[in-house]
Order: structure tokens, then sequence, then C-alpha cells
């Protein structure tokens, strides 16, 4: 997360800076960034009004939602927006983030707005970050590895108890965190952030290069679940999820579109994916929210096709993966929109 395309946000932890406008290097050959006043990666401001004569979504996730790797235009949102042009799609999408700043992100900057639904793509390998306390991340100035305050709920008495509100701006060293026996809210930031992860990920992907579908095809045959969280309903990582997502649903002032989104491997097939689908779709039957499942439509293309969803390196999808997204999206948007009821905040 590079602190220049960053600022602290008391309430959300961080946001992208305002206005912002920059081009980002990347493997897939770079990519530019578009900020609006709110500080989200969006062409246009949010507004309380809609447009006149234009329906309006709301769209919330994380990295994989706001487009990391790939221009403003060809994000999923965007090419959605592109097919209906009485259509504006309010980008809302975080990088980094767990379900419970995106719910923040509602609460503190769309919640009044007017729209005619919302679309909640909560990244699925992100389970568990809604647990954290903190996020590892790489200081800018030595390298140094760092944990800043993010917000969290605990669950307590039933309820969501809000911590960390405003969100302190201190960081903290990793070892000294680990010195003050926090570690196990390292849990997380040290499976996603790590290096030994990268070089993991980074030796897989050489893996396939050189003898493609030997790894998907041994997770295959051992039927791998991936993440465990959603394997059983008392996990404590889907416990919270299902508890901010739920709270989400209620407060919502339009139909909720709930569109989980799988992992590369999910997608290829090389991964289990039957907790995730099950634990979503009863959430969406008890909170009135309607589940879609992207995985059937994704799944139906060729596996060459798959193959090219994400970039070589890096796990975020490429034009082609968020094309088809936007596909495997498109048909349960066009179903709720014309049948959401406008109502102002």
């Amino acid at each position: 997360m590079g602190r220049n395309l960053f600022e602290h946000h008391p309430i959300l932890g961080y946001r992208f800076v305002p206005g912002l406008r920059a081009r980002v290097r990347h493997e897939g050959g770079g990519y530019l960034v578009r900020c609006n006043q709110a500080g989200f990666r969006c062409d246009h401001e949010a507004k309380r009004e809609r447009p006149s004569g234009q329906r309006r979504l709301l769209l919330f996730g994380d990295s994989f939602t706001a487009g990391e790797g790939v221009s403003n235009r060809f994000r999923f949102g965007d090419l959605l927006e592109a097919r209906a042009p009485d259509l504006q799609v309010l980008n809302f999408g975080l990088p980094g983030s767990g379900t419970d700043q995106q719910y923040l992100a509602y609460r503190e900057f769309a919640r009044k707005l007017e729209a005619d639904a919302l679309l909640l793509c909560p990244m699925v390998e992100n389970v568990r970050r809604n647990l954290d306390t903190h996020r590892l991340t790489q200081s800018a100035t030595n390298g140094q590895l760092v944990l800043r305050a993010k917000p969290y709920f605990t669950l307590e008495d039933g309820g969501l108890q809000l911590h960390h509100q405003p969100v302190p701006k201190n960081v903290v060293a990793k070892s000294e965190f680990e010195e003050a026996g926090h570690v196990s809210n390292l849990r997380q930031v040290e499976t996603v952030a790590s290096p030994l992860r990268t070089r993991w990920r980074a030796l897989g992907a050489e893996l396939d290069t050189r003898l493609p579908g030997v790894r998907g095809f041994s997770r295959r045959l051992r039927g791998v679940r991936w993440p465990m969280d959603y394997e059983d309903p008392r996990s404590p990582g889907w416990k919270m999820m299902a508890a901010i997502l739920e709270r989400w649903i209620t407060e919502a002032q339009a139909p909720v579109l709930l569109a989980p989104l799988p992992t590369t491997d999910h997608v290829m097939g090389d991964l289990v994916a039957e907790g995730i689908h099950a634990r979503f779709a009863e959430l969406a039957e008890r909170s009135g929210a309607q589940f879609v499942d992207v995985l059937p439509a994704l799944r139906s293309e060729p596996r060459n096709v798959l193959r090219r969803f994400r970039f070589a390196k890096d796990d975020h999808p490429t034009r082609l993966g968020h094309g088809l997204l936007a596909a495997a999206l498109s048909e349960a948007v066009a179903e709720v929109l014309p049948r959401a009821k406008r109502v102002a905040a």
C-alpha cells in the first residue's frame, strides 16, 4: 500500500488521497488511478441525489473491487456501468480493507446517498481480516515491517462493539508488537503480507509455468478446502463476517446483492468452494439479501481463458478477469435494479 496514494482517516484507518490522479507501476504495464473527493477510486463524485434519469448502484469491496492492477475503466464495476447507459456505479472499494472497514465506509460516506441497490463484494480470502486489530505494512522510509491500527469489532453479548475510534495514527514495529504479547493478532497479516507467502506464491506460479496444471490437479485430487473458516458456521472468522454483513444489510436503504469474490484457485476449480457457497447462501436467506454466486459462470469458461484471469505474479484480476466478473454479475444487477424502490436515506 503506497503511502503516496493513501492518507490517514479517523474512521476507516485510511483512504485514497481525495482527488488523486496517479500512474502506478505494475507488472501489467502500469495503471491509472483516479479518485473522487470522498477518497475512493471512482470517476463520479458521491453526491446525495442520483443523476436525473439514472439508476445508482453502490459498490463495496477490497482491492479486487478497487481494481489494483488495472485502470478505472477496466474494473468490473465500471464495466457494469458501461453495459447500461442509465446506470451510475459508485465504487467504494478500499484496498487492504476488511468487511468491517467496508461497512464503516458505507456508514461514513454512503448511507445518506440515494441508491437503487448495494453490491457487496467481500473477497473470500479476507474472512479473517475482520479479526485483526492492526495491519502489517512496510515502512516507506526504511522498509521495516510495521503495524498500523485499524478499526475493528468484537462480539459482545451477541452484538458488535466497535474499537479504535478514532483510529490511532501511530505505527508499531512488528517486533515491539510481538514483545507486547499480541502475536495472536498477526494471524491474517502474517499469512497475507509475509515475504514467505509471496515467495511461495511465486514458486507456485513458476511450477504452473513449467508443469501446467500439476499444482491445481493435486489440490483437486485432495479436495482442498480453503479458507477453512467457511467450513464451520461457528468459526470466529465467519461469525464476525456474518455479524457485520447482517447489520449492514439491515441498515441498508436499498436492496442488497451479496456477491463474494473467489480467489483464482477457486475460479480454476483447484479449491473446493461448497463451504463458502453454503455460508453466504444461508446468510442471504436469513437477512433478505440476494446471494450472487459468480463461480458457475466463471468456471464455464475454458481453462486456457481462466489462466488469464489473474496476473502472473499479482493475485488481482486482469482486464480479462474483470470482464468475466462483470459478465457473471450483470444478470443479477439487471434483475434487481428495475424493481428497486427509489428512496432517499
